[in-house]
């Protein structure tokens, strides 16, 4: 019975979790944000750091005998315990999807993007807060209205049930998107790459281009290096064309559960070593597709935006 109690835990702090994280992103991005990695309305990590610091701070002092931790104790160990677990987690997804749920890239004091320092102390805070008053009051109502074994264990297999139908759901659509993606992405690189080398070569590789073909062709040097120029264009429209392309390759089939999730990632990190160039091309691709999954409502704000 201790089992189903702590899953159901699991699952309603994994639930406020997902409803902070909502509300956060929604005020910050002014629009709608529905985050989390799972299809339904929770989000995991939450409801394992909760667990964990519940296990941690309540369960091992009861069975051990041990006094309680001092909240300077319970906020160090919060602090460090969220920063170990985001790290961790973004890493696994990461490696196992190529994508990105999120990025502190541009907070000071971050570590690969993963974890910050503000987060991190954020947590921290919260953890104090969870410990110091949300934990004494979930014991006052277990005292004033015991569980019941039965309800409390045909309610975790139900969330059991409906979490790992989720959880087959997510991982399938997932790794759809990132087999079409890395299909799409291979072709779009070799359609673009000689054109982006010439665009990349920059205005002396051009005029030495101008002035081979003026030699060659008999041309004027102002014509050849319009010629030049002409072809630049043709070849950057023709990367734009390509990124246009190789996005439709990527969303045709893709049903409404997938573009769900291509609208949630927060970015794409290919799975395997590229080049710099190669690496932009990737992210302009993955932001052209999450253009064509988001809503008509997500274009609208983004233009008057």
């Amino acid at each position: 019975m201790i089992v189903s109690h702590y899953f159901n835990l699991f699952i309603v702090f994994s639930f406020i979790g997902w409803i902070y994280e909502c509300t956060y992103c929604t005020v910050r991005e002014k629009r709608w944000q529905n985050r989390g990695f799972l299809f339904g309305p929770i989000c995991p990590i939450y409801g394992i750091a909760v667990v964990g610091a519940l296990i941690l701070f309540q369960l091992v002092p009861a069975a051990t005998g041990d006094v309680r931790f001092p909240l300077w104790q319970v906020f160090l160990i919060s602090m460090a315990g969220s920063a170990v677990l985001e790290f961790v987690t973004s890493v696994i997804l990461e490696k196992c999807f190529h994508a990105v749920w999120w990025d502190y890239s541009n907070i000071p004091f971050n570590i690969q993007g993963r974890i910050c320092l503000p987060a991190s102390l954020g947590f921290g805070a919260a953890g104090v807060v969870i410990v110091g008053w949300v934990f004494p009051w979930m014991e006052m109502l277990e005292a004033a209205s015991p569980r019941n074994p039965l309800a409390t264990e045909a309610v975790s297999l139900l969330l059991a049930f409906g979490l790992g139908v989720d959880l087959a759901l997510t991982v399938a659509s997932l790794t759809r998107i990132v087999e079409r993606m890395d299909a799409a992405e291979q072709q779009f690189n070799a359609r673009v790459e000689s054109g982006y080398r010439v665009l990349q070569q920059g205005p002396a590789a051009a005029l030495d281009a101008a002035g081979r073909a003026a030699q060659s062709a008999g041309e004027s040097a102002a014509i050849a290096a319009m010629l030049a120029g002409d072809a630049a264009k043709e070849k950057a429209s023709q990367a734009g064309q390509s990124i246009q392309e190789a996005a439709k390759s990527v969303m045709d089939g893709l049903s409404d559960r997938e573009r769900y999730h291509l609208r949630n990632i927060r970015g794409y990190r290919p799975g395997h070593p590229m080049t710099k160039a190669a690496s932009e091309r990737s992210g302009r691709l993955f932001a052209a597709l999450q253009k064509w999954a988001s809503t008509p409502e997500d274009r609208h704000v983004e233009r008057k935006g």
